[in-house]
């Protein structure tokens, strides 16, 4: 396993909100050096907000999930503007017929020069230097 790693809102939303690949997901990220996209708390929080409206979870357990995930944002990831990366991520969408959502993190995995660590699928098929859980 790399040393460093881009994480998408999966793999955040992974470790903070129970599923299948959470102990995958908290596994891959011990000890290594951490990078990820402000997006990043915004697509956690509608993680959050599916899992209290959608799937009717405890509201106060599913607000303190989120406080964690945006914290562990803060403290254990170096965190990149999208702002800086939205000429990129427009190309690699275009590109890719990928949202720009979906870009962005394949842009920080192409600036930083890092692997980027998610469960979502469909990034597979977009950059070489993907890892699935």
């Amino acid at each position: 396993m790399p040393d460093e790693y881009v994480l998408d809102s999966s793999i955040i939303a992974a470790i903070f909100f129970p599923e299948e690949a959470s102990s995958r997901a908290v596994r891959a990220v011990q000890d290594r050096e951490l990078i990820t996209v402000d997006l990043a708390m915004t697509e956690v929080a509608n993680v959050a907000w599916k899992r209290v409206t959608l799937f009717d979870e405890e509201e106060k357990l599913i607000k303190e999930a989120l406080k964690k995930s945006v914290e562990f944002i803060n403290t254990a990831c170096h965190v990149l503007e999208a702002r800086y990366l939205l000429e990129i991520s427009f190309e690699i969408a275009l590109r890719e017929k990928i949202t720009v959502y979906d870009a962005l993190f394949l842009a920080a995995t192409e600036t930083e020069g890092v692997p980027l660590l998610t469960l979502d699928k469909r990034l597979e098929k977009t950059a070489g230097t993907v890892e699935l859980l």
